[in-house]
């Protein structure tokens, strides 16, 4: 039998990986098994076993390699420090119900980790990376003069991230159509950020 090289191995790990998004997205962490996992790849449980220990190291693979992969926001020049964080809010709600890797994978995380501690410090790094963008943008829009500088940068910067949460479950559980879903989004994500340079 011939021996299995790295590209087989790191094929094999991908198989796994790939399945095991579409399993814990429909399944959750709970009541999903590696057979689960094994019969979506299709591999045996013996194959899935020779890569990861079982279904925490997994979901943790699964987790971290949709993570690092995803692509950063990019800066539009052109536009105001405010359009971008709003072009920002837009992206990350998108990436929480448009069908794709990240999007299973935040559902996970936000929904089907049944409070496992070491999912839950994915979860954490992910809000982390959302923080530090939206905390950059208004701090841009402050030197802009968007934004007053006394303004509670602490408060305004957990406002935006209700927005994009608030905006999400609208959207999601709400019954709307497709068509409609992203004019909502839009007109929400743009009216919540427009209450941030009004004069109260």
């Amino acid at each position: 039998m011939a021996r299995k090289t790295k590209e087989d191995a790191q094929k094999s790990r991908d198989q796994i990986l790939d399945a095991a998004e579409h399993v814990f997205y429909r399944k959750g962490f709970t009541l999903t098994t590696m057979t689960d996992i094994a019969e979506h790849a299709s591999l045996s449980r013996g194959a899935v076993y020779g890569h990861y220990k079982g279904k925490l190291e997994v979901a943790t693979a699964m987790a971290e390699r949709v993570i690092q992969c995803a692509s950063p926001f990019q800066i539009q020049a052109h536009l105001s420090a405010l359009s971008n964080l709003k072009h920002y809010c837009l992206q990350e709600i998108h990436s929480y119900i448009a069908p794709s890797s990240i999007q299973r994978v935040l559902f996970f995380l936000y929904v089907g980790i049944d409070d496992s501690p070491e999912l839950l410090q994915l979860r954490f790094a992910w809000e982390k990376k959302r923080i530090a963008q939206i905390d950059s943008l208004l701090k841009q829009a402050i030197a802009q003069k968007e934004l007053p500088a006394e303004v509670d940068f602490e408060l305004i910067s957990l406002y935006c991230k209700s927005i994009i949460e608030g905006v999400f479950s609208i959207i999601y559980f709400g019954n709307l159509s497709a068509s409609e879903r992203w004019q909502r989004a839009e007109q929400l994500c743009e009216y919540g950020l427009q209450r941030l340079s009004l004069k109260l």
